[in-house]
């Protein structure tokens, strides 16, 4: 008999152990929803006082931790240091988001236009020479 109870603690702690990582598991993947970006916007510029890019991409990561905050983790910027001797073009700034829709809700977001603020000084004498805006065929 006191074998029994060693062994049937045993099995509950083993099946409990299971339990607990399968539900953890399902949590994950039902939270994670990805969204597809098909909305893309692509800027060129030329940097007129060697902003370091450090500083540049602190700058957008807090634009993407708004971004995330408002609700659209996979829509966001990154940015792009452009290696060339011959041009004056440094910076390339990429942005991804699931539709116009979604892009002029971010945009018009309060978080948004909080963290573009505060980030201002960073990028005003960035001059953008190109902005485009491309949408994905389906």
């Amino acid at each position: 008999m006191r074998k029994i109870i060693p062994v049937f603690v045993i099995m509950i702690v083993i099946i409990s152990v299971i339990s607990i990582s399968c539900n953890d598991q399902s949590k994950d993947s039902a939270e994670v929803t990805k969204i597809e970006n098909t909305l893309k916007s692509v800027s060129f510029f030329q940097d007129t006082i060697g902003l370091d890019p450090m500083v540049l991409l602190k700058a957008f990561t807090t634009m993407n931790e708004a971004i995330d905050e408002i609700g659209y983790p996979d829509a966001g910027y990154k940015v792009w240091l452009i290696q060339s001797d011959t041009s004056d073009v440094r910076f390339l700034v990429e942005g991804f988001w699931p539709n116009q829709d979604v892009y002029n809700d971010i945009h018009d977001h309060q978080l948004y236009k909080e963290a573009g603020e505060l980030n201002e000084n960073n990028w005003e004498e960035l001059i953008s020479l190109e902005y485009h805006r491309f949408k994905k065929i389906k």
